[in-house]
């Protein structure tokens, strides 16, 4: 869940691509934030930027996968969730890795 005032964040992050546009980790932060807006197709076309600019953050395709669900595209999703794992299982971040083996579990796949 998002702490603070998400409209307060969307401008800091705003200003960060602004200050930076070819910084990810702004475009994922920001993702995370339109996707607890429920703006899925804002959540979606910055969590992409994100991979454009650097393919090997798991954070931006975990956001993409929710962003996806939130569209109603399953497979999609999947997919990302996927990838994010495979990115996470590298990092050696187990807990996150955990949450995303639940969460493919919870929508019927391994």
């Amino acid at each position: 869940m998002l702490r603070g005032d998400p409209v307060a964040a969307l401008a800091d992050l705003d200003r960060a691509v602004q200050l930076d546009p070819t910084y990810a980790p702004a475009y994922v932060n920001r993702s995370y934030v339109y996707n607890s807006l429920r703006q899925p197709q804002e959540a979606l076309v910055d969590a992409e930027r994100a991979i454009q600019l650097d393919p090997g953050i798991p954070e931006a395709y975990f956001s993409r996968g929710i962003a996806h669900l939130q569209m109603g595209k399953r497979e999609a999703a999947m997919a990302d969730f996927r990838q994010a794992l495979a990115l996470f299982s590298k990092s050696g971040n187990f807990a996150v890795q955990t949450i995303i083996q639940q969460l493919l579990r919870q929508l019927g796949v391994e």
